[in-house]
């Protein structure tokens, strides 16, 4: 059976609980990390179902890298105020990776800093992306923090007010913190760019044709870049429910998943063997009547395991609600390999239509949904 497995685009900070959902779909899901870790930030890692690995290991230059990192953690206020806060999104668009260029050559860190050549030019743009990479990591482990930080008080206050209150028979709901926070404080367009460079000189890049991702702004980039290429959008090939299993403790995720994936066991494979058809050769006359036919199979077999399906419509629909969460699984025209260098601008973009392998499969995890049921 072929293994239906993606990489994480373009965060490079993922959890298997991040990715619970997506893995009732994937076999295994991948992420870059910028550098080689001590140990894994993951605490369900040893199930290994969500696999993070460093494209372009440093090697003998991990500890200057991890010094450059301490030294912009030490100068917060210089860094952050300057360099580091032209990733965020409220700053102006022309500030780009060409700040952090300016920090590894002032800190001393750019081992290609006073080289000279092509080579020596690229080894120090793999420096900036992988910089990028973990600032970004740095910035987005902050905003978590924050986020749980009020949402403790939340819940302290909401508690308070109830208590003093004395009468829970009366509605009573704080502001989302959720919706007030941005999803991520750093900019699409510069993740993507230094992931794109990353891609570009993992050697294990022809293993991947599915990218899975769950920012819609990033995914716009690679749709544009197929465009550019091709002349044509990416075309949705399906969109499936995703099961309501975040919230589900680690045994009874593992007892969940296990026992969905044996009901849906043909689904899976009618998937694996579809998709793997459809990268080598394109989609084919009744490819979306397939796809439609496994999509409407899945929901099936989702509905009828117990606390999996997504939650009845209650009696008095919410307002302003989100819809329920779906992965749409997109086909492009364009193999990864084209469609990131083309983002990256390193000039890899005239690449021939024969290289790069087979089409790129993009599968988005989206709310979005026609009606609202609450």
């Amino acid at each position: 059976m072929t293994s239906l497995n993606a990489l994480y685009f373009p965060d490079t900070s993922v959890t298997t609980r991040q990715v619970r959902r997506e893995l009732f779909f994937f076999d295994k899901i991948f992420h870059y990390l910028p550098m080689e870790a001590e140990k894994s930030s993951d605490p369900e890692a040893d199930l290994g179902l969500c696999q993070g690995y460093p494209p372009v290991p440093f090697h003998e230059d991990l500890e200057r890298f991890r010094h450059l990192i301490r030294e912009l953690k030490g100068n917060e206020a210089e860094f952050y105020s300057g360099h580091i806060s032209a990733m965020t999104a409220d700053t102006a668009k022309n500030r780009d990776e060409r700040s952090v260029r300016s920090i590894v050559q002032a800190l001393g860190g750019g081992p290609a800093a006073e080289a000279e050549g092509a080579k020596a030019a690229a080894r120090e743009e793999l420096w900036q992306a992988r910089l990028l990479l973990r600032l970004a990591e740095i910035l987005n482990q902050e905003e978590q923090e924050l986020q749980e930080e009020l949402a403790a008080i939340s819940i302290k206050e909401q508690e308070l007010f109830e208590a003093l209150k004395g009468e829970p028979e009366i509605a009573f709901a704080l502001p989302s913190l959720q919706q007030s926070i941005s999803s991520s404080p750093v900019r699409p367009e510069i993740m993507v760019r230094a992931w794109a460079r990353l891609f570009l000189a993992d050697p294990r890049q022809d293993s991947h044709t599915i990218l899975v991702s769950g920012q819609q702004d990033a995914v716009e980039m690679l749709f544009d870049a197929n465009e550019a290429l091709s002349g044509k959008r990416p075309a949705r090939l399906f969109r499936i429910p995703l099961p309501a299993a975040g919230a589900l403790e680690r045994d009874a995720f593992i007892d969940a998943r296990t026992a969905f994936r044996v009901a849906a066991k043909e689904t899976l494979a009618g998937f694996a063997s579809l998709l793997a058809a459809t990268t080598a050769g394109g989609a084919a006359t009744d490819s979306l009547k397939d796809f439609t036919a496994l999509a409407a199979a899945w929901t099936r077999t989702l509905a009828g395991c117990k606390g999996l399906a997504p939650d009845e419509a209650p009696a008095r629909p919410k307002k302003n609600c989100q819809g329920e969460p779906h992965l749409e699984v997109y086909l492009c025209n364009e193999s990864l390999l084209r469609l990131l260098a083309h983002l990256s601008r390193t000039g890899k973009s005239s690449l021939s239509e024969s290289d790069g392998g087979g089409r790129a499969f993009i599968a988005l995890t989206s709310n979005r949904k026609s009606t609202c049921k609450g």
